[in-house]
């Protein structure tokens, strides 16, 4: 595949990565993100300008990704101890009822 076809796949990739992170479906944006990477792999080092804009793109969109998904993995976490806190009051509740 040539280089030019090659930043094209990897950014319509991303698109479609940023796209699926709006919709907070994670597990599709990290399968599209597995397709991506042999892409971004087998980029040559000496590419044209137009090549370096878009490939800027791909990484500036990769670091917002992850930017993001390090922000829901602490929202998640923070959501799942609450949870477990929640469900030990619940517990300690019933425990004490039947007294």
């Amino acid at each position: 595949m040539n280089q030019k076809r090659l930043i094209q796949d990897a950014w319509t990739l991303t698109e479609a990565i940023e796209l699926a992170v709006g919709k907070e479906d994670w597990e599709h944006a990290a399968s599209l993100a597995e397709a991506r990477s042999p892409m971004l792999m087998s980029l040559q080092a000496d590419q044209p300008a137009e090549a370096l804009v878009v490939i800027r793109k791909i990484q500036a969109s990769i670091n917002a990704v992850a930017s993001r998904a390090r922000a829901e993995q602490v929202n998640l976490s923070a959501t799942y101890c609450q949870s477990m806190e929640n469900a030990k009051a619940a517990s300690q509740y019933q425990q004490m009822a039947r007294f």
